[in-house]
């Protein structure tokens, strides 16, 4: 029907552009926590555009379903607004019928959603931490500046006076956090030293001459000077060979989550999202029937805080999960669970409201 395929077609209009804009937000704000680690050391195009490409799964993973909610609530408001949906119920046009191009790109979403969060997802972000980490590393000369700090790796504030050649410093201060196999703070300090990475095994190693290590405690300390000193510097992102929840395929996750918590929380996480596009969906185009005449910037302020509400849940169920006071199962799904039963609700409340009778 020519009714239904337009306002699909404004449907579709208006996620391809919630999507994006919401897409660019969410890069922003991780690239801009991932600046720290990699600007500065020489990173070209190819580097950033691989990061943008493996980022997506799981900037997708968030964005469609707002974007859905927000789409919907957009095309809707707007021809409550203008009482089309009047017009549509005084032709004889039930609620479903009203509803279904929103249900229909929703549950497009939705099918969507699962392939990049069970396939693609686990593929990008194993990907993503191997990028990083073998920029990183291979650009590690051009973190220092001489005659400046530099905080970058994880742990370590490292000084150098001069670089008189590219992977060649002198004048070399370092003081060290004490943690992990470091139980107390040290300062290293070396008239000159030489660095060298190694991507495929992960190390950057900064080789040291002419120096001393200076330890201390409350009430104690020590010295040792040193002919030659190699210093590990950690990149602050965890080896590629240590593998993450996010990073597992999802048969693995399956096959391992028993007694595995964060293994757990992360696969009811992959499959509970999507269904996000759905609820919101069918929720959408219920709320606007019911409110009346929001228009676009009524049904876009509702949409925002409805997403606040659903993904404050979802932070909230996560972090109860991973403190073991509430299931893995409930962590993932009460979002989904409560809003479903509120989509139920306001759908079989406009569904009951009959189409306006012709004379």
């Amino acid at each position: 029907m020519l009714i239904h395929r337009a306002i699909f077609r404004e449907l579709t209009k208006n996620l391809v552009v919630i999507v994006f804009s919401i897409s660019i937000l969410l890069f922003m704000e991780r690239f801009v926590r991932l600046t720290r680690l990699f600007m500065g050391k020489g990173a070209d195009m190819s580097d950033l555009a691989k990061i943008f490409i493996y980022l997506q799964p799981s900037i997708l993973l968030l964005s469609i379903p707002m974007a859905i909610l927000i789409a919907t609530f957009l095309t809707y408001g707007r021809m409550a607004y203008d009482s089309e949906i009047i017009v549509l119920k005084s032709s004889g046009m039930s609620f479903w019928g009203i509803s279904r191009s929103s249900i229909m790109l929703s549950f497009l979403c939705l099918i969507l959603l699962i392939f990049i969060s069970l396939f693609v997802l686990p593929r990008s972000m194993h990907s993503l931490k191997y990028t990083l980490h073998e920029t990183i590393i291979k650009k590690a000369s051009m973190t220092f500046e001489a005659g400046s700090f530099s905080d970058v790796f994880k742990g370590t504030v490292i000084f150098v006076n001069s670089i008189p050649s590219k992977d060649e410093f002198r004048g070399i201060f370092i003081y060290k956090d004490g943690e992990g196999s470091v139980d107390k703070p040290v300062v290293i300090v070396a008239e000159k030293g030489t660095i060298e990475s190694n991507p495929r095994e992960g190390l950057i190693k900064l080789i040291m001459s002419n120096g001393f290590v200076h330890s201390f405690k409350e009430n104690s300390s020590s010295e040792i000077s040193f002919s030659e000193y190699d210093f590990v510097l950690s990149s602050g992102i965890e080896s590629p060979k240590k593998t993450k929840a996010d990073e597992i395929k999802t048969t693995d996750l399956w096959r391992g989550r028993n007694n595995n918590i964060p293994w757990q929380i992360e696969l009811h996480r992959r499959l509970a999202l999507p269904f996000a596009c759905l609820i919101f969906g069918i929720l959408a185009p219920a709320l606007a029937h019911r409110i009346g005449k929001i228009g676009r910037l009524g049904g876009f302020s509702l949409s925002i805080s409805i997403l606040i509400f659903y993904y404050l849940l979802l932070i909230m169920g996560e972090t109860f999960a991973k403190s073991e006071k509430i299931s893995p199962f409930w962590g993932g799904w009460g979002p989904n669970i409560i809003f479903g039963a509120l989509t139920v609700l306001f759908f079989y409340m406009a569904y009951i409201d009959k189409p306006l009778k012709k004379a």
